[in-house]
């Protein structure tokens, strides 16, 4: 049976404080945007996408592999923006600052490494990024720009990021499930 995955870090709840109250503030802008619900906030590693569940064994074992001498590190949620232009908007996102490139790494051994499993390459460069939007239509976008704009230096906070998970994604009309199967240590 086909189940849809992705690789993510979680993140802290002092920071999932601040994402949402920052989501709240947005929200005033009334544009239509599909807000991410708190629960599922996180910052997606690697989208797999559908794959045969029995591969779950071997897509673990590849994050082991891609995270083998990454050791914990610090990731610095600062500034905010959208993708993909701020003319043609689509996504709203709180921008992560990873001074190390670690997060791009990860990403980069993952999307190698996954290929074996017949997991498509991301055609796109990566982008350190936390998605807490996606924009449906142009109603009251400028307003919602502005409303951006104000948060272009915020600190949301600084989190240690020390594993890895593998994460299911159920679909749904209400929006996506997210369940957490298998985390994987970084080793200090």
């Amino acid at each position: 049976m086909n189940i849809r995955l992705f690789v993510a870090t979680g993140i802290d709840e002092e920071i999932r404080k601040k994402l949402v109250e920052f989501q709240d503030n947005l929200k005033k802008a009334d544009a239509d945007v599909g807000w991410v619900a708190p629960e599922n906030l996180h910052i997606t590693l690697k989208f797999i996408g559908y794959i045969d569940q029995e591969k779950i064994g071997d897509i673990i074992q590849i994050i082991q592999d891609s995270v083998t001498h990454i050791k914990p590190f610090d990731l610095d949620y600062r500034g905010v923006g959208v993708f993909p232009s701020k003319k043609n908007p689509r996504v709203v996102f709180a921008q992560l600052i990873d001074a190390g490139g670690t997060l791009a790494k990860i990403h980069e051994r993952l999307d190698n490494q996954l290929a074996a499993l017949g997991v498509s390459h991301d055609e796109r460069r990566f982008e350190s990024h936390l998605t807490v939007g996606r924009i449906k239509t142009r109603r009251n976008v400028h307003r919602l720009m502005e409303k951006l704009d104000a948060y272009n230096d915020f600190h949301f906070g600084l989190e240690y990021i020390s594993q890895i998970v593998l994460m299911k994604s159920d679909l749904s009309p209400e929006g996506p499930m997210y369940t957490k199967l298998q985390s994987v240590d970084l080793i200090p």
